[in-house]
C-alpha cells in the first residue's frame, strides 16, 4: 500500500521563520496560508513579456508567456503549466467554508487548488473554462510566482495576448470568497489582443 504522506508531502521544505523573512507578507501569506491577492493590481495580471513564471518559493519553473492569456479575472492566467509533473492539483471547498447544502445545490463551487509539487507553496486554482488547446484556466495569484525574462528576445518582446472570458467564477477578491459569473452573453471566438 502506497504511503499516502508521501504522496502529498512536498518535495523540499522551507523553515517558516527564514521564508517570513524573504518574502513579502502577501508572499507568505498566499504562498503559506492559502490566501488569495486582491485582483486586478498584482504584479502580473497584465505583464506580457515574454519569458517563464517560476515560484516565488523554490524558483521551480511552473509557466510560460507563451501560454498566458486574458481570462478578464484580475489574475494572471495560463491555459497550460510547463510540466505537469511540477504541480499538485486537488479538489478545495475553502471557498465556501465547507458549506454542505451549497456544495450540494452547486457542486461547481469545489475548486481545484493547484500547488507547487517541489515545495507545496499555493499557486492559485485551476477551472475548466479556459481556451483551446486545453480548456484549462490557471487562476494564479502574482504573488506566488518570479518572473524570469527570455533571454533570446531579451525580454523586450511582449507575448501576443490571447483573450478568453473566465465563464466560472473562482476567487472574489482578497477575501476568496467563490464567486459564479452572472449571466451574460460570450463570445466564443478567442481573439488576440
Amino acid at each position: 500500500m502506497p504511503d499516502i504522506r508521501k504522496s502529498i508531502s512536498p518535495n523540499k521544505e522551507f523553515d517558516k521563520n527564514k521564508l517570513k523573512e524573504r518574502l513579502t507578507p502577501t508572499q507568505y501569506q498566499v504562498t503559506q496560508e492559502h490566501q488569495t491577492e486582491k485582483q486586478f493590481s498584482n504584479k502580473y495580471y497584465k505583464h506580457r513579456e515574454a519569458g517563464v513564471y517560476k515560484c516565488i518559493v523554490c524558483g521551480i519553473d511552473q509557466f510560460s508567456s507563451q501560454t498566458k492569456y486574458n481570462s478578464g479575472s484580475g489574475w494572471p492566467s495560463f491555459y497550460d503549466v510547463m510540466d505537469k509533473q511540477n504541480i499538485r492539483c486537488r479538489k478545495d471547498a475553502s471557498g465556501v467554508g465547507g458549506n454542505l447544502l451549497r456544495i450540494i445545490a452547486d457542486p461547481s463551487l469545489i475548486r481545484t487548488e493547484v500547488s507547487c509539487k517541489e515545495c507545496g507553496s499555493h499557486l492559485g486554482h485551476v477551472f475548466e473554462d479556459g481556451p483551446k488547446p486545453t480548456g484549462q484556466r490557471y487562476c494564479v495569484n502574482s504573488a506566488s510566482l518570479d518572473f524570469k525574462a527570455d533571454e533570446v528576445q531579451g525580454g523586450d518582446q511582449d507575448e501576443p495576448l490571447l483573450s478568453c472570458p473566465a465563464t466560472l467564477g473562482g476567487c472574489g477578491g482578497v477575501d476568496g470568497v467563490c464567486q459564479r459569473v452572472s449571466k451574460m452573453t460570450i463570445n466564443k471566438e478567442q481573439s488576440v489582443v
